[in-house]
């Protein structure tokens, strides 16, 4: 199914929603996660391998040193044994130093690949996905989601494999040993298993939803935090604390149950491992000691010595760890892949398409019959509009608000795609375009101008990231911004804060102003953009807009209230109800008696009786 830009998608679950799958299904989404990287995962695994091969060496210093340096009793052999443990023992610590830092180093490329990637995946989504998904879901993904699959892959990479070799060896170790014990010992790591397995899909579920949650807190702290502005101006502080506290009490309860499974989980592995242990013990002992005398006596195997015994019980210990290791990381497994769930989510998730044309030049613009509906709106933004703007020509958008005048402006970037009619620059549909280079050759600047944490420079240079510094000085002055911006304490690297709110609000709209006409794009749509100015300002932008550089090169789209600042454009345009109703000159609309004349002069009005008041 073709997907138009707007267009969200499907809807990402939050939860555990529908049945879930089963955990071996983490097996080959971690192999395909880690294919590129396959022969660091070698390299890795061989250096693991081999380190968890050495630390097994351990309990033969105390098998020979029972079996063979007490009954000696040999000064100068018990002087070797201390010689030959320390060497190991700086050898090990080493290995176990080089495995830790190559598996920490590894774990950080995947993951750093792996947060890029969502990221710059998250920028591709339409724009109908983030209006649908509070933003904070969406980042938590990339965060958050990204944290727990870090811990899954680094506890992989720098304990897991080894953990598992150490099992291997460890139990060809207790064979070779003695048999019958070592058959107990694999017993008691069945029954470890077994209490795992029971626990393993409540875990799994669990650790989704709770994943789930977090993106839920985040969404609300940061509405919050960025609107900071207006909760303190409704004293809403209150209201936004119990609904954080709301989200942060239900991630509580979801927590406090996955804990109470996890404890069950552990309590039972723990006893498991500690009645095994304990028998093992009392049936070593009484094998040793030959308290049952010849009842054993034709039972095949090795020699049973006190040297055997204690190395046995110490590699049972040893054993033990990692068994308990791997069967606990099944819980950091679960949190990992509800993680790795929700990022494949969001990677398959469809990006804006993009047609391949090239944007024609000095090209005009023509809306033929464009009918559009936001998502899950109830009505028509747009309905039959029709507009054609002449290469060069500024074309002014007024009416009423709620008209459909903004959507113009979104629909010409290709943030959403029309459902019925089409949109053409230069004859070409919009949606055969390339999409990059459409919204390059297209600059909006909105009623309410974003700008970034940084500097004015930075700022201004975000319409066109290759522009010199001479490039971004002559647009600040053309908009008009020059003379606040070399009154601020540090000029054109003075920090603005985030949002820009450093800045009054006419000072940001004539950063945001500069920022287009740095662009340099053929199309400028100006959406109210100098609401915020003073009269004086606005006239020396609108100057500046129509001198010499501009006019004739730059189509222009200007959407705007007042309606005595589009006097000069080429041609108006009256928007109602999502379609124009009118379309003249200044002049022409005036001598006509019909709606922009009506609407002149009920500003005409309003305009004298402010000033009236005034005086």
């Amino acid at each position: 199914m073709k997907m138009a830009v707007g267009d969200a998608g499907p809807d990402l679950p939050g939860g555990s929603n529908g049945r879930d799958a089963p955990a071996v299904r983490a097996l080959p989404r971690m192999l395909a996660l880690l294919a590129p990287y396959r022969v660091s995962v070698v390299a890795v695994s061989i250096l693991i391998a081999f380190t968890a091969a050495v630390q097994q060496i351990a309990p033969q210093f105390a098998r020979y040193v029972l079996d063979v340096a007490i009954p000696r009793a040999d000064l100068a052999l018990f002087g070797w044994v201390a010689l030959v443990a320390l060497a190991y023992y700086l050898v090990r610590e080493g290995l176990e130093y080089a495995a830790m830092y190559v598996s920490y180093a590894f774990t950080q490329r995947v993951v750093d690949d792996v947060r890029r990637r969502a990221y710059a995946h998250l920028l591709t989504l339409p724009l109908a996905r983030f209006t649908r998904e509070r933003s904070g879901s969406l980042v938590s993904r990339v965060v958050a989601d990204v944290n727990a699959l870090e811990a899954m892959i680094q506890s992989a990479a720098s304990r897991i494999v080894g953990q598992l070799f150490s099992i291997v060896i460890v139990m060809i170790v207790l064979f070779g040993m003695h048999w019958p014990l070592a058959i107990v010992a694999v017993l008691v790591v069945g029954v470890m298993a077994a209490v795992t397995v029971r626990f393993q899909e409540p875990l799994r579920r669990l650790a989704r939803a709770t994943r789930a949650k977090v993106g839920d807190i985040t969404a609300v702290a940061s509405e919050a935090i960025g609107n900071v502005a207006t909760v303190k101006g409704f004293t809403a502080e209150r209201y936004e604390a119990a609904a954080f506290a709301a989200e942060s009490g239900a991630y509580r309860r979801i927590s406090l149950e996955r804990r109470r499974h996890l404890g069950l989980m552990q309590g039972g592995i723990g006893l498991a491992s500690g009645i095994g242990g304990g028998a093992l013990l009392v049936v070593g002992g009484i094998l040793v000691s030959g308290a049952l005398g010849d009842v054993f006596a034709s039972v095949p195997g090795p020699e049973l010595t006190s040297g055997v015994l204690v190395a046995f019980l110490l590699y049972l210990a040893q054993l033990m760890g990692p068994v308990v290791f791997v069967l606990n990381f099944n819980n950091q497994l679960q949190a990992g892949v509800a993680a790795l769930e929700r990022l494949d989510e969001l990677e398959h998730l469809p990006s804006e398409p993009s047609g391949v044309q090239p944007v024609p030049a000095h090209a005009d613009v023509a809306f033929e019959g464009v009918s559009f509906r936001y998502p899950e709106a109830e009505r028509d933004a747009l309905s039959g509009f029709e507009l054609t703007v002449a290469p060069g020509a500024t074309v002014a958008l007024v009416g009423a608000s709620g008209g459909g005048k903004s959507t113009v402006a979104k629909l010409l970037q290709r943030l959403y795609d029309p459902q019925v009619g089409s949109i053409r620059l230069g004859g070409v549909d919009l949606r055969e375009l390339d999409l990059h280079a459409l919204r390059r050759a297209v600059a909006l600047v909105p009623q309410e101008p974003v700008l970034f944490s940084g500097s004015v420079r930075e700022n201004v240079r975000y319409g066109r990231q290759d522009a010199t510094d001479a490039e971004v000085e002559r647009a600040v002055e053309l908009a008009n911004a020059e003379s606040f911006v070399l009154d601020l304490p540090q000029a054109y690297e003075t920090e603005i804060g985030e949002r820009g709110v450093k800045l009054s609000g006419g000072q940001r709209q004539r950063l945001a102003i500069a920022r287009a006409l740095l662009r340099g794009a053929q199309v400028l749509v100006l959406d109210e953009a100098t609401a915020h100015l003073d009269s004086e300002s606005e006239a020396l932008v609108q100057e500046a807009l129509s001198g010499r550089l501009v006019h004739g090169r730059m189509t222009s789209i200007v959407i705007a209230h007042r309606l005595a600042t589009v006097r000069d454009a080429d041609h108006i345009a009256v928007v109602e109800r999502g379609r124009v109703v009118e379309v003249g000159s200044y002049a022409e609309l005036i001598a006509s008696g019909g709606r922009f004349a009506r609407l002149h002069e009920i500003q005409h009005r309003g305009l004298a009786a402010t000033e009236e008041t005034t005086l």
